[in-house]
């Protein structure tokens, strides 16, 4: 979740035929992360919003833009919540969040700090909008290659 990630992919399943899985690949560059922090009272949230261009790798079958724009920010969605829970059981905070509130408001971090970091809670993080910008195909082919 932030603007120089070399490249990250992912899978999810179409419909309930769980034969129909896509993986799309979000590539370098093509990422824009925004974190704006909320101070209000003694709470801190954060609200994120990615821009990102997909490739779609390869798939069977017929899909529509709109749900493959769907599916990818669901996925993407869960992905980085999964992970920032991951991180606050470990006491780390992998998404920089409290950076963000000091180079926004040093004023507030300073007020909020305790060892270089501010207190994070699983609603710290309060929103993520995701946004695909483009959708391109990669792999032209849209047939199995392989028989089982």
């Amino acid at each position: 979740m932030h603007n120089y990630t070399n490249q990250a992919e992912v899978t999810f399943k179409l419909d309930t035929n769980e034969r129909d899985y896509i993986t799309v690949t979000l590539d370098k560059l093509k990422v824009k992360v925004k974190v704006k922090p909320i101070v209000t009272g003694q709470q801190i949230r954060f609200e994120a919003e990615i821009k990102l261009r997909a490739k779609v790798n390869g798939f069977k079958g017929a899909v529509t833009t709109k749900e493959l724009r769907d599916k990818i920010v669901t996925e993407v969605k869960k992905e980085i919540k999964e992970t920032y829970e991951e991180g606050l059981k470990l006491d780390v905070d992998i998404y920089r969040l409290s950076e963000h509130l000091y180079r926004s408001n040093v004023k507030a971090w300073k007020k909020y700090e305790a060892n270089g970091k501010i207190p994070l809670t699983k609603d710290s993080l309060s929103k993520i909008d995701i946004y695909v910008d483009k959708i391109y195909l990669g792999n032209k082919t849209f047939e199995e290659t392989i028989e089982e």
